[in-house]
């Protein structure tokens, strides 16, 4: 479950190649002065992005092409919104998607008196049916309303309010969304082609919010390209804490003092998403398992390290998406596709040999089997690992050739077998390869944990509880903020 995506570009109108990388990395100053391209139409299927982010079921509804935001409010006439119970505010315009579960819908903000003020709403019909889907959302609620204001991180703008303060009358949620141009996964499906100083803006706004969510003792878990959403002027966000895991204060990484700025973060990077074409798509099951890291494989104690790892394997697609990294676009490929190709659920995920096998074999195959210390610090599952043979793997200046030698250090730091080797948020951030563009105001971190009931996270959930415990999270955006 997670955020809105909307405006993407039409494929058939040609537009300029990226610009040619910079001599100087202060071509990226984050100070808001970046003019992004007129959006002249959008003919990109939004649903299929909100059915890998928002549900897990989600089945594809076609968008309407529309040359003008005029159109668009036309075409809304055709939709059927007489049941969507969301007050005055909100002025629906078309349906995105719809789910097992619920539907998500574009929407026009009223009381911002602007005209493209657009959000997108997620209706959540019989919330309470499925434990596992309840105690997702709740999740999704909780961190989100704690991690409210981050420039990096999804933002939750309201909560449709129930229709009385009768818990027995909560039947259904309204969740209102920021609404996203694009994601990650469908940029790297396009015919776009990067530059370092592209690469070097999404990963810093990346580890920005990486750094504060563990600074929360946070863990988000799902980290992979579709949970990355990014507007045209290289703006991103964060999304999806539907699988996050409230730790304890020992398990997060050390990090620096807090800073409290909130300022926007923006780019002067040139504007992205000439042409997004709707070919080359993966389902989203394969997805979540190829930046998986080892110890979530191998069913080991983990921390919140598994997310530098997930952020290491993007950093590889964001590098394959650099000229001269791939022969063609049509080469990207993420680092590590195993064919092991199921969702990620629970803690444990109990994995099937041959899948474990599968997945860690295609890792090894890149970063090389681990040394005899580090196996060491994996116990009993060191001879399992032992059994899968010796390999020692390639060198990322190899699979990289365009890469610059920093950026490739940084890679190598975050794909450490060995999660107590691999660098943290804070560290990462530090890192020469933003040496020029870092702007350590921007850097800041919470000052108290997240926690939620003991009940969320044990094995036998009070479904009476945690529906009051929902209840109180939508509620909490009844009063003015």
């Amino acid at each position: 479950m997670s955020s809105p995506v909307g405006k993407n570009y039409d494929p058939d109108v040609p537009r300029a190649p990226p610009s040619t990388p910079a001599s100087q990395s202060n071509l990226v100053t984050f100070d808001g002065s970046a003019t992004p391209l007129p959006i002249r139409a959008e003919v990109i299927n939004s649903s299929k992005l909100l059915q890998q982010q928002m549900f897990p079921e989600l089945a594809e509804t076609p968008a309407p092409t529309r040359t003008s935001e005029t159109t668009t409010l036309t075409a809304a006439m055709t939709e059927d919104f007489s049941e969507w119970a969301v007050g005055d505010r909100y002025q629906m315009m078309r349906l995105l998607g719809r789910g097992s579960y619920g539907e998500v819908a574009q929407a026009l903000d009223l009381s911002t008196g602007k005209p493209d003020a657009f959000v997108a709403i997620k209706r959540i019909r019989s919330p309470f049916d499925q434990e596992i889907d309840a105690i997702r959302l709740y999740r999704e609620l909780h961190i989100l309303r704690h991690m409210r204001g981050h420039q990096c991180i999804i933002q939750l703008l309201d909560v449709v309010q129930p229709p009385t303060d009768d818990i027995d009358d909560f039947h259904e949620l309204y969740l209102v969304f920021e609404y996203v141009d694009t994601d990650l996964w469908k940029l790297i499906m396009s015919p776009q082609y990067l530059t370092t100083e592209h690469i070097q803006a999404f990963l810093y706004q990346m580890l920005l919010a990486l750094k504060y969510i563990h600074s929360f003792s946070v863990i988000h878990r799902d980290l992979k390209p579709a949970n990355i959403l990014l507007n045209e002027d290289c703006s991103l966000k964060i999304c999806d804490f539907g699988l996050a895991r409230m730790v304890s204060s020992e398990q997060k990484p050390s990090a620096a003092k807090d800073n409290t700025s909130n300022e926007p973060l923006k780019s002067t990077l040139p504007p992205l998403f000439p042409k997004l074409p709707l070919t080359r798509q993966l389902t989203k099951h394969v997805v979540t398992r190829w930046y998986r890291a080892p110890e979530l494989i191998l069913v080991q104690p983990y921390t919140s390290a598994v997310d530098i790892w997930s952020l290491g394997c993007i950093l590889a697609e964001l590098l394959s998406m650099q000229d001269g990294n791939v022969p063609s676009y049509e080469n990207r490929k993420p680092l590590f596709p195993g064919g092991a190709c199921y969702p990620l659920s629970g803690d444990g995920a109990a994995l099937k040999k041959d899948e474990r096998i599968d997945q860690l074999s295609t890792i090894f195959d890149v970063i090389g089997s681990p040394s005899e210390e580090d196996l060491r610090s994996i116990g009993n599952a060191s001879e399992y690992v032992t059994s899968l043979g010796k390999k020692e793997g390639k060198p990322f200046e190899k699979i990289f050739p365009a890469a610059s030698p920093k950026a490739i250090d940084l890679l190598t730091k975050m794909l450490q077998f060995n999660p107590a080797r691999r660098i943290t948020a804070h560290d990462a951030l530090e890192h020469e390869f933003f040496q020029g563009i870092r702007q350590a105001h921007l850097e800041k971190e919470a000052t108290s944990e997240i926690r939620g009931p003991d009940f969320i996270e044990s094995d036998n959930v009070d479904l009476v509880l945690l529906k009051r415990a929902i209840f109180e999270e939508a509620r909490w955006y009844a009063s003015p903020k």
